[in-house]
């Protein structure tokens, strides 16, 4: 079977040369040939998995992707928790970028784009699945195993589009068949029925898929399990049905048997007999650790010996995407994943407090007589996370708060993977090659961490990409670790009363992280899952489900609102918005009550 990342960029190549209509009468005029339909679309079994394909690339950029946190209103950012406790907008001391950032809730209403793409993303993902779905019965397949492992996919994928849409909607319409005419008369189900329904769809799927990825970036039973276990515990909260708690401890231990965490080093970066460079940085990093060599490329995947992989997402190296004619400068249709354009701090754009600036030397410590052979590409440098456009900031809460007292001892905390000092880059200033830190700048907010997740040396990057050092060819990315089903598992545990199980669950991570602090059963609550969430998954987990799951559709949701209110970047970092969060989910989009002519798409409440 291809590599699903070749079957994915042949896919975008393809849509790049797809002719345009002539005219508006053109575009009008029926043509049985192209309308698609089940019946037209599918002849043939490799058609089904074309369709999954299209799923695949979908999913792809709910979690990465081309325009993942860039500063508009992507589903990607919106699901990963821009806006929320995790990272905002940059903030630069002007009002223009606060008055836009996410956590300006004065914003939010459902004429709100974001909201919008939320919907259409998860309902095209569904529509894909329920195509393919129908589509399996309509062709010759050459052998059942084939046929199980199609619906098994389509199936996983409705059903995790439907569980994404619970959690922040509440309830939703469940549409399970392709519908061939115009529908405008939608109701929607209550919140408890489409998790059940999400349910049904992950069971159904996990009993149809194989053991372990069939390739990179397939689904398999651990990806399964994992949204199921996510699915039964958002389902206990709605219905404060305590069964639903030991039905989710069952399938994420599935997961976590299958997907043991990584606790040694391995893969690219880990052999100290590796002699080879690329750039010439040296491949082995003897300041690494365990936590490190799980961001390097070459590690993502369960193929290369990371049993933590439940489900990767694969992106294309240099050469993949050259082939298909998909090479370009600023990030746009590339099916690479460019997370180091989007995030991070513009370290180009800080200038230094009044008092350390001199004459002769550049206003920025990372500018100026920049030594090219150390720092290739100077300001934009991979030493300083490469060409970010400062789409997002952390928060305090991820960069600082979860760290400290005790907390501050831990691997992940380490400057390798968690670098907050940076060195004065200015060979003209007197401080050259000096920590330069957030209060020796003229905005200290500017200045927030780089990560091992997306801060990489040159080791990492394609030779083409430097200096600009803008895409990373080759650098996959996580949609699901066993780490994340560890901490889903402590909370179901902690639902159920059994804070000594969760806090041996939180435990496993924590010493896989070295840390000299463990956890004890009396200090387990919901926070401290969410804190040791934020340390363990910044940047990987889809946090606004994860906040918004915490209350029911009929009651308050405290835990959202008060990481909100504490934690966000513009209500708890650098106060702008002052009003009070009554919403509990999201709003149904505006644009699509409106088109709903016919029925009754009620409001969220608040909105």
């Amino acid at each position: 079977m291809k590599n699903l990342k070749y079957l994915i960029i042949g896919l975008l190549a393809i849509s790049s040369f797809l002719p345009a209509c002539e005219s508006d009468e053109d575009f009008l005029t029926e043509d049985p040939k192209t309308i698609y339909t089940p019946e037209t679309a599918f002849e043939k079994s490799s058609q089904v998995d074309a369709q999954l394909v299209t799923a695949y690339r979908k999913a792809f950029n709910l979690y990465g992707g081309y325009r993942m946190f860039w500063t508009g209103a992507s589903t990607q950012q919106l699901l990963h928790g821009q806006g929320a406790d995790f990272f905002d907008n940059v903030y630069t001391g002007a009002a223009a970028p606060t008055a836009n950032a996410f956590s300006n809730y004065s914003r939010w209403s459902p004429d709100f784009a974001m909201f919008n793409n939320l919907w259409v993303d998860m309902y095209q993902l569904i529509s894909y699945a329920n195509l393919a779905i129908a589509g399996a019965e309509m062709v010759e397949w050459s052998n059942t195993a084939d046929k199980d492992f199609a619906v098994g996919q389509a199936r996983f994928f409705r059903g995790y589009g439907y569980l994404r849409l619970a959690e922040c909607f509440g309830g939703v319409p469940i549409v399970q068949e392709v519908s061939e005419s115009l529908k405008l008369d939608y109701t929607r189900d209550s919140r408890q029925a489409v998790y059940e329904f999400a349910i049904a769809d992950l069971e159904a799927a996990e009993a149809l898929l194989p053991q372990y990825p069939s390739q990179d970036g397939r689904i398999a039973k651990g990806a399964a399990n994992h949204f199921i276990a996510e699915a039964y515990l958002a389902l206990g909260v709605e219905t404060n049905d305590g069964g639903a708690y030991d039905k989710a401890i069952a399938a994420a231990t599935k997961t976590i048997d299958a997907h043991p965490l990584m606790t040694q080093r391995f893969g690219s970066r880990a052999n100290p007999s590796d002699m080879s460079t690329n750039n010439g940085v040296a491949a082995y990093r003897e300041d690494g650790n365990v936590f490190f060599d799980m961001f390097q490329v070459g590690n993502y995947d369960y193929s290369a010996g990371n049993t933590e992989a439940v489900w990767t997402l694969e992106a294309a190296t240099f050469e993949e995407a050259q082939a298909n004619g998909l090479i370009g400068g600023w990030p746009g249709a590339n099916p690479y994943y460019s997370i180091t354009a989007f995030v991070g701090p513009v370290f180009r754009n800080m200038v230094w407090r009044s008092d350390l600036a001199e004459e002769g030397a550049a206003a920025c410590p990372f500018a100026g007589n920049v030594d090219q052979s150390m720092f290739p590409g100077g300001s934009t440098s991979a030493y300083l996370g490469g060409f970010s456009t400062g789409g997002t900031a952390e928060t305090d809460y991820v960069s600082k708060k979860v760290w400290a007292g005790d907390y501050a001892d831990d691997m992940r905390n380490l400057p390798i993977n968690l670098l907050r000092e940076f060195l004065c880059l200015d060979q003209d200033h007197s401080l050259y090659l000096q920590p330069v830190t957030e209060d020796m700048i003229t905005v200290p907010e500017m200045m927030t961490p780089m990560r091992s997740k997306i801060k990489m040396d040159d080791w990492g990057w394609h030779s083409s990409e430097i200096p600009m050092h803008i895409n990373q060819y080759g650098r996959d990315w996580y949609a699901v670790r066993s780490a994340e089903t560890l901490l889903l598992r402590a909370e179901a545990y902690y639902r159920k009363g059994n804070t000594a199980m969760a806090a041996d669950d939180i435990n496993q991570i924590r010493t896989r992280a070295e840390a000299s602090k463990m956890v004890s059963a009396g200090e387990v609550d919901i926070y401290l899952i969410l804190d040791e969430r934020a340390r363990e998954l910044c940047y990987e987990e889809h946090r606004f489900p994860t906040l918004l799951r915490m209350g029911s559709s009929s009651g308050s949701n405290e835990v959202l609102v008060t990481q909100l209110t504490n934690h966000s970047r513009f209500m708890g970092d650098v106060p702008y918005y002052t009003g009070s969060i009554n919403w509990t989910l999201f709003p149904i989009p505006q644009t699509v009550i409106n088109a709903n002519t016919e029925g009754g798409l009620e409001q969220n409440p608040n909105w």
